[in-house]
């Protein structure tokens, strides 16, 4: 059992890359440069700390861009963790509460400028503590969140918190976290287009976690969050016991600080629609970024 559940958290921790794209125009004839941030492990999900400019390869639209500079991303994060506070959280709620905690005091004792917003979706979007870096207030938000007799509406949450990471600077390395909890069904009105509309112009990398204590009651809404995720340069991803998210949370943690800034030169602007792919030349070597354009 435990050697399947280390063997689960590093296949988990591969996945886990956070990354952002800001577009930033150059003089005329220069053409634009961008700089995306991306977190690149091993297959056992290590971060990879020696990286070469030439092992990365930048495509727009299928088209090779050309790689002028990388380095080590330096600057803080902001995460917005959204948290499922339906009924179906009741049996969870402590394991929540303590895995999110020491989330952030993770992080916060790397880069002590990492700040972090609370926002609970279970029957109203709420959120309950705007970004900040102190740990005492995070906790006592954490500590705060009791379910409700509602079900979810996540994709307002969303909608909310995306406008909000709209107007940070957009070299802010920003990270929408959703963390839904199984059986729930999602209640909101707000159209998945509209979602996925909001999240793109927010600059911010997203990914979800499903904790499942039961059987899933809304497929539509899985399928959006893994449309989501896939195309904000993260993932979907489903835990089988709530326990396990204490340890896949510090993982995730862990390669938040092992990011690349990659800028690359382009001829031709680009528009809302351009598909960014970043790949790498390295065998064994993994990373992922932000698929859409940034308007």
């Amino acid at each position: 059992m435990i050697r399947t559940l280390r063997i689960g958290l590093a296949t988990l921790t591969a996945l886990v890359a956070l990354a952002i794209t800001v577009q930033v125009p150059l003089a005329a004839g220069q053409g634009t440069e961008r700089t995306v941030y991306v977190s690149v492990m091993d297959g056992n999900g290590a971060p990879v700390p020696d990286m070469k400019q030439e092992e990365f390869v930048v495509k727009e639209d299928g088209e090779a861009q050309t790689v002028t500079k990388i380095e080590r991303a330096t600057g803080p994060i902001h995460y917005a963790i959204l948290v499922d506070t339906t009924p179906a959280a009741n049996a969870a709620v402590n394991d929540l509460r303590e895995a999110i905690t020491a989330f952030c005091e993770l992080l916060l004792s790397a880069d002590p400028k990492t700040e972090f917003s609370i926002t609970e979706f279970g029957g109203a979007a709420m959120t309950t503590l705007a970004f900040t870096s102190d740990l005492p207030a995070i906790t006592s938000a954490v500590n705060k969140l009791i379910p409700k007799p509602s079900e979810s509406v996540l994709n307002e949450a969303i909608v909310e918190v995306a406008k909000e990471m709209a107007k940070l600077p957009e070299n802010s390395r920003k990270v929408i976290l959703t963390i839904n909890m199984e059986p729930t069904k999602e209640s909101s009105s707000v159209h998945p287009r509209l979602v996925a509309d909001a999240v793109r112009k927010s600059g911010a990398a997203m990914w979800s976690v499903a904790v499942q204590n039961g059987t899933r009651r809304d497929s539509t809404r899985e399928q959006v969050l893994k449309g989501l995720t896939s195309n904000a340069g993260g993932r979907w991803m489903a835990l089988q016991q709530q326990k396990q998210l204490s340890g896949f949370l510090r993982s995730v943690a862990a390669n938040s600080f092992s990011q690349y800034a990659v800028t690359y030169t382009r001829t031709v602007p680009a528009t809302a629609k351009t598909v960014t792919d970043i790949s790498l030349t390295r065998q064994g070597a993994f990373a992922l970024s932000l698929k859409w354009n940034v308007d």
